[in-house]
């Protein structure tokens, strides 16, 4: 069956088979949503983003996420239907414009907590002699707005923080950063198909949703969604996943590469059926100029709640 599918790969359709969707049905039912062409709502919405993350992979085909931060109107420019120039921050020790550079494939979720919208895009990317990243879509859609936390941000013209922590490598989470994963509520992922090119995506919960199980491993439930599956789709094919996670009071970001394999759940969990359990290769801290967040409304998460951060679980 999956031969015949346009928008679904061979992990996606096995695991939305496993869920009891039809997936014939499903992948003709997205056959318009999943348009590389931005529309007017959508390049607007694109244009007023200070805060996004970015999949890619490096030259070992390991995917990294990384937070990608600007001032409105500059940290993405739509440039046509399908390109958008996209004039980042520079991270240092951030994998991202390496990857870009090396290999080219790039992902964007296109992220909004304080109206709880996200857009993912799928597509390459060059760096230009001015440093600006072209980035032309082969695919652009909307998702849902579950589990997102209510933020508000905004970019500062100086940053923050004059002087910063220099990065970090290493091969194993220190104190600082299991308890910076064990305390969150938001991260990001990246995984990556042959075909379909780097994927991101969020994944929120309440503050203890991540369990450190110890220096080089980590696990998340994996809550109801959209049934597309892309994530755990990706890792059936290709285990390898990437993780970041942004204290937004002080900026400083854990990036994380490593292997994901996929268990059901605790019989006892009430609110997913599948757990992503993470082994870490390398870890990379980073102290980005983060701008100003606002925490306005998290989500509750009990069974059969339906409400505009998570609906119904």
């Amino acid at each position: 069956m999956t031969s015949q599918l346009r928008n679904f790969h061979e992990g996606e359709a096995r695991l939305q088979a496993e869920s009891g969707i039809d997936t014939a049905a499903f992948d003709a039912g997205v056959e318009q949503a999943f348009q590389p062409e931005l529309n007017p709502n959508e390049v607007g919405f694109v244009n007023r983003r200070t805060f996004s993350v970015a999949a890619t992979i490096d030259k070992d085909g390991r995917p990294w996420a990384s937070p990608l931060f600007g001032a409105a109107g500059e940290l993405f420019t739509v440039q046509g239907p399908i390109t958008v120039s996209i004039g980042a921050r520079v991270i240092d020790g951030d994998p991202l414009r390496t990857n870009i550079a090396e290999v080219g494939e790039l992902g964007v979720l296109y992220f909004d907590p304080a109206r709880r919208r996200r857009a993912k895009s799928l597509g390459r990317a060059s760096i230009e002699p001015d440093g600006a990243v072209t980035y032309r879509m082969h695919r652009m859609f909307g998702i849902c707005n579950k589990y997102i936390f209510k933020r508000t941000h905004a970019m500062g013209a100086e940053p923050a923080i004059a002087e910063r922590p220099d990065p970090g490598v290493g091969d194993r989470l220190d104190a600082d950063d299991q308890a910076q994963l064990g305390a969150t509520d938001t991260v990001f992922l990246a995984s990556h198909h042959v075909d379909h090119g780097s994927d991101p995506t969020h994944r929120g919960g309440p503050p203890g949703f991540i369990t450190v199980v110890d220096e080089r491993t980590i696990s998340l439930p994996d809550y109801v969604g959209n049934g597309m599956f892309q994530t755990l789709g990706n890792l059936l094919l290709d285990d390898r996943v990437g993780l970041v996670s942004v204290d937004f009071g002080t900026g400083r970001t854990v990036q994380l590469t490593g292997r994901g394999s996929i268990t059901a759940s605790p019989p006892d969990d009430a609110y997913s059926t599948r757990t992503l359990r993470i082994t870490i290769d390398e870890v990379r801290t980073t102290w980005p100029d983060n701008g100003a967040w606002t925490d306005v409304e998290a989500f509750e998460l009990r069974p059969g709640l339906i409400n505009p951060a998570t609906p119904y679980v």
